[in-house]
């Protein structure tokens, strides 16, 4: 006699199965935990990437080239890039919007730069 027979025999329930439905239960949470990092990750490098292009930016505009050109060459094609200037020197604002990973999460991430402009 093995040992699930003889606690069937001794009146235990047979529970055949109930790992399937554990896991079955748990594999959307461990799904959406893993979407969570995952946009948390993308996120945190359009942060980055972000004030990376804003410094860039302001770094041309001061030698008086377009910052505009820059910014789009120092951000990745799947992301969405807005640059406006301002001053006084030479200010950019990045404007970088995060792709969407999980639904209606609209993230835009902000970052903005100013660097003195040269001397005569």
């Amino acid at each position: 006699m093995t040992a699930r027979q003889g606690c069937r025999a001794l009146g235990g329930k047979n529970e055949q199965g109930t790992s399937t439905l554990e896991v079955a239960g748990m594999a959307p949470l461990v799904a959406l935990l893993v979407l969570i990092l995952v946009q948390s990750a993308v996120t945190l490098y359009a942060v980055t990437t972000a004030q990376t292009a804003a410094r860039q930016g302001a770094r041309a505009m001061s030698q008086g080239d377009a910052p505009s050109g820059v910014v789009r060459g120092s951000v990745p094609d799947w992301m969405d890039v807005t640059t406006t200037t301002f001053g006084p020197g030479s200010g950019v604002k990045v404007v970088v919007d995060v792709p969407d990973l999980i639904p209606a999460m609209n993230l835009t991430i902000t970052r903005k730069a100013v660097m003195p402009g040269d001397s005569p």
